[in-house]
């Protein structure tokens, strides 16, 4: 699938507006967004921001410009799943998991708009965002793939009620059985924080606590100073 930088988002359904960046193909090729090569700084803060994959489907792409060759499954050639990324500027950019081989092996440079808004400091405010996906979480009658998405992506919000509506979620007989392990990631991301504190979880459903276990023996290095976008 390929589409024009900053363009709206229109590959899945969700619950947000958001932007495309990095859906590169053979069509438009490379995108030459005018902005200067990426430094080794902004590689890692890109890095830093795509660390947790949702949106993710039974198939595979692969990388429109790399030689095709049988083992391409194995490599860095192909992806599947889509990072997310929350700026402080009010917009939702949505790129291809294939954006780091982009960038590395294809010298993608990301738009300056997307750039700045991965390194503008400080936590990530609540939003009209957080407030739509908190309550797409927490509606039984929303389509339960938004749903399950919304428990990844709330977490780029390091507030109290990003985990209230969490915790709260994580009761959900129907969503657990689908999404319990990624509200347990997202729980466990917050747990560092001041407002977690006394928060119990030995009464929540083992596959929430298996995923709480998860993101506490992998937790998220501070790289860069947009922290608030993890």
């Amino acid at each position: 699938m390929e589409y024009l930088d900053l363009t709206p988002y229109k590959y899945f359904s969700f619950p947000l507006p958001m932007l495309t960046v990095g859906w590169l193909g053979a069509g438009h090729g490379a995108q030459d967004s005018g902005a200067p090569p990426m430094t080794a700084a902004d590689l890692r803060t890109l890095r830093a921001a795509s660390r947790r994959r949702g949106m993710i489907t039974l198939g595979w792409h692969s990388c429109d410009f790399c030689p095709r060759v049988e083992d391409w499954l194995e490599g860095s050639r192909s992806g599947n799943g889509e990072y997310h990324y929350y700026g402080r500027d009010g917009n939702t950019y949505a790129a291809p998991v294939m954006i780091m081989h982009y960038v590395e092996v294809h010298a993608y440079r990301l738009p300056l708009q997307v750039r700045q808004a991965l390194t503008t400091p400080g936590e990530l405010p609540w939003d009209g965002r957080a407030e739509r996906l908190a309550e797409v979480l927490l509606a039984p009658s929303a389509d339960m793939e938004w749903r399950a998405e919304a428990a990844i992506d709330l977490a780029h919000w390091h507030d109290p009620r990003a985990l209230a509506a969490l915790r709260q979620a994580a009761y959900d007989e129907e969503l657990i059985s689908i999404a319990g392990h990624d509200v347990g990631i997202s729980i466990g991301m917050l747990l560092s924080f001041d407002f977690a504190s006394g928060l119990r979880t030995e009464d929540l459903p083992l596959v929430v606590r298996e995923g709480i276990t998860e993101a506490l023996r992998h937790p998220a290095q501070d790289e860069h100073p947009a922290a608030g976008l993890w």
